[in-house]
């Protein structure tokens, strides 16, 4: 049964909050697929100062932290 989950990225002082989420079976898909949005992020240049320290923190639907993945180039 999938799940919803969110892509929250922070530098520590400030938090971008995922508002739209996706859906997922599993913790292990749901950080799959956050690591494919990292590389997309980094490749586009979102408008996220890359040379900062960037994490991407995927919630659940709870709100419960499942995973912190570092933002990188």
């Amino acid at each position: 049964m999938s799940q919803r989950f969110f892509f929250d990225v922070s530098n520590g002082d400030e938090t971008i909050p995922d508002e739209a989420g996706i859906e997922a079976a599993t913790v292990d898909e749901v950080l799959a697929e956050a690591r494919d949005v990292i590389i997309e992020m980094a490749d586009e240049a979102i408008g996220i100062d890359l040379d900062q320290r960037w994490t991407m923190v995927v919630r659940d639907a709870a709100g419960s932290i499942v995973g912190r993945l570092p933002i990188k180039r």
